[in-house]
């Protein structure tokens, strides 16, 4: 790889890493950890949860459990949480298209399994 190539990948990837960090995904879950963070009943149960794991209670373990998923900072934060892996995920998963020839949409029936005959026909992303 040359100088050149390196620096445009660089390059590219801290255009991506500020478009992240701006967007309204990356946004609404910092929100929801500010939120999450700042809900006295969370912390308080959260603090309870950590009691009771090191002293083995699994019942009242399970019924602050229930509590918690109750609260509605903690339903917030799970939901910006799973949007946030759901991005992350599908980006790796058009990086590996472009690199390895493989998509995450792929199985024992298709292009995954053929030893990257997708990149050699230069086959677009779906």
């Amino acid at each position: 790889m040359s100088k050149y190539d390196r620096d445009i990948i660089i390059e590219k990837t801290v255009e991506l890493g500020k478009i992240l960090a701006n967007s309204e995904i990356i946004n609404e879950l910092r929100g929801a950890e500010v939120a999450f963070l700042n809900d006295k009943e969370a912390q308080s149960l959260v603090s309870k949860i950590k009691k009771c794991e090191k002293k083995g209670q699994s019942v009242e373990l399970e019924y602050i459990r229930e509590k918690l998923f109750e609260l509605d900072s903690y339903k917030k934060l799970l939901r910006a949480q799973e949007a946030s892996k759901k991005l992350m995920t599908e980006i790796h998963n058009i990086l590996n298209f472009y690199i390895n020839g493989s998509d995450h949409k792929c199985n024992s029936d298709s292009c995954a399994n053929c030893h990257k005959h997708c990149v050699n026909r230069n086959l677009t992303h779906p």
